[in-house]
């Protein structure tokens, strides 16, 4: 009796410890899975339980990317990049938006958009947007809806010459986010600093024609519009 005893407890422990790698194996897959899909910068490939935060993304809609042109004060003439676009809260609730909007070009450069309150009061009268709004203005609480969408516009200033290609990442579209381990950190990390939040984040990315669009202030070719994580 005992013998039988002793041998159901073994079978027992195989048993759980069995399940017990099933599920550990389960899990590193569907990690390793969800990994890949950020590394790929394809959130619809991410399990929808990793995703976390509000589950809602703002509409976005864009013009094309219009050069402007500055004189500096050594005459020389510059020129500026601005985006304008419009936002809409599709979901049933208000969700507030902080824009933030970088410029990552082929030159290993990077150009934050900013106020630039000149080239601003130029782009609204040229444009004519009776309701057009700078970056600190959008920033706040988005009611839902069409009627209460809001227009702003982003600001780059100007580009090396030398750039080919370039991509723009607008953040602060969407309430979700994903979390994986930091690879930096250490024993000695503090808890919240042991995992990196990426965002969810849309990314535009245009090509210039030539090599001399600077000087004929050539318009960039838009190429794709892509969501990633970051």
């Amino acid at each position: 009796m005992a013998k039988r005893s002793v041998w159901l407890l073994a079978l027992a422990t195989a048993l759980v410890a069995g399940f017990a790698a099933v599920a550990w194996t389960q899990e590193t897959a569907r990690e390793k899975v969800a990994e890949k899909a950020i590394e790929a910068a394809d959130p619809d490939q991410v399990n929808p339980i990793d995703i976390k935060g509000e589950k809602y993304t703002f509409d976005f809609r864009f013009d094309s990317l219009e050069p402007f042109v500055v004189t500096n004060p050594e005459g020389e003439k510059e020129v500026y990049w601005y985006l304008v676009y419009t936002i809409t809260n599709t979901s049933k609730e208000e969700h507030n938006f902080v824009p933030a909007f970088s410029l990552y070009s082929d030159m290993a450069s990077v150009r934050r958009a900013g106020l630039h309150p000149d080239v601003f009061d130029a782009v609204q009268k040229r444009r004519k947007i009776r309701f057009l709004e700078n970056a600190v203005k959008m920033t706040g609480k988005v009611l839902p809806g069409e009627d209460s969408a809001r227009t702003g516009v982003a600001i780059f200033a100007p580009l090396d010459r030398e750039t080919d290609h370039f991509r723009i990442f607008v953040e602060g579209l969407s309430g979700e986010y994903v979390e994986r381990p930091n690879p930096a950190a250490t024993d000695d990390t503090p808890e919240d600093e042991k995992v990196i939040r990426l965002r969810k984040t849309l990314v535009l990315e245009y090509k210039f024609p030539g090599d001399s669009w600077w000087l004929n202030v050539d318009q960039p070719v838009f190429l794709s519009k892509t969501w990633t994580w970051r």
